[in-house]
């Protein structure tokens, strides 16, 4: 199924000397799905599921700085900046606003939320899921950490504490076997750039941790929000999640029972399927 995945556009935008690479799949007369990575995702970590999504809406991939086909260079990196390198994107393809449906993940959620506040005449709808929109001295205490990990050469031991954080019991216990592997593959993608993933993680605790200087814009957001959370979330409990549905004008809280922190991986056909209806408004 993987090697039948083919976007229809691929190409990169140059952003004060960086190189952001896409992928568009579609025919670019729909409205779009816009996927927004977690912290070790690329484009390839979707292609799985886009044959899903494409009988209904374009999909739009894209790598952050660090990621993937992008720039990984060791210097610091900034939601904000991963925010106009979308805007960017947004403006290579010339995609209207009713076109425009934002999906974050995890780290991704955090770029959404910038976006919003700075762009969102830019965007129809979105969806943030595993979400954390606040000053957080836990999760800012475990961000610290990995980056130590990964500075240190332990980004082995980063993508076994990864995995127990944003899977639930239920599903480290059913695919046992492919965990192992699926650790594997993320340590052998990013042997030879450690660095981007310390960065792409100072670049979301150091935006969080500085997120008062934001609130009053966030607030006035007013595009049609869903909030997506697992009730087993170990990274970002649900009640953080919860403050940031409330936080929003216009935002509504859905919650999926057994599930960690990123729905889309143990509840594809759910997440997915509530994100286009949402998007669609259906």
């Amino acid at each position: 199924m993987l090697g039948e995945v083919k976007p229809t556009i691929q190409g990169a935008v140059h952003v004060q000397g960086l190189d952001i690479h896409y992928e568009y799949f579609g025919k670019r007369e729909r409205p779009v799905m816009v996927i927004l990575n977690g912290v070790a995702m690329e484009t390839l970590s979707w292609y799985w599921q886009i044959p899903n999504v494409l009988p209904i809406m374009d999909v739009l991939l894209w790598d952050f700085r660090g990621q993937g086909q992008s720039t990984s260079d060791d210097a610091p990196y900034s939601v904000e900046e991963s925010a106009d390198h979308l805007l960017a994107i947004l403006d290579e393809l010339d995609l209207q606003k009713d076109q425009v449906n934002l999906l974050g993940v995890s780290t991704g959620s955090i770029v959404v939320a910038e976006f919003l506040r700075r762009h969102r005449h830019r965007v129809n709808r979105a969806v943030l899921s595993g979400v954390l929109l606040e000053r957080a001295m836990t999760f800012k205490l475990d961000s610290d950490f990995g980056v130590r990990l990964l500075r240190e050469n332990r980004a082995d031991l980063w993508a076994e504490s990864l995995y127990t954080k944003i899977l639930s019991d239920r599903y480290l216990e059913e695919f046992a076997e492919a965990i192992p592997v699926m650790q594997g593959a993320l340590i052998k993608r990013y042997h030879d750039r450690r660095h981007a993933l310390a960065r792409i993680i100072e670049a979301q605790s150091n935006y969080l941790w500085n997120i008062a200087r934001y609130r009053m814009q966030l607030e006035e957001v007013d595009t049609p929000i869903m909030i997506l959370a697992g009730t087993e979330d170990k990274l970002i409990p649900t009640f953080y999640q919860k403050r940031v549905a409330a936080m929003f004008l216009r935002a509504e809280f859905k919650q999926y029972a057994h599930i960690a922190h990123i729905p889309f991986i143990e509840n594809p056909a759910k997440a997915f399927g509530d994100s286009m209806r949402f998007f669609l408004n259906k």
